[in-house]
């Protein structure tokens, strides 16, 4: 994943899924599990961190002071066959 870092992104107000977001320390992405609930996985190492019903109760309980959203894109490779 390709992480455009532009200290100009917008403070992050509220998650939506598919929103990668970057404070100080990490930078991880808001998901949507197959069971219908809603978690942060970080892109350093894939943890997940607990599950919420809805994006303003995962908002509400992981939201960092001074989190950005920034742009990212997915670049899958493929093995030569």
């Amino acid at each position: 994943m390709k992480i455009v870092d532009n200290q100009a992104h917008a403070m992050v107000k509220s998650y939506g899924v598919g929103d990668v977001v970057q404070d100080d320390s990490s930078t991880y992405m808001i998901v949507q599990t197959d069971q219908g609930d809603y978690t942060v996985v970080d892109l350093a190492d894939g943890t997940a961190t607990g599950t919420f019903s809805g994006l303003d109760e995962l908002y509400s309980e992981t939201h960092r002071a001074g989190e950005r959203k920034v742009i990212a894109t997915v670049m899958i490779e493929r093995d030569a066959v």
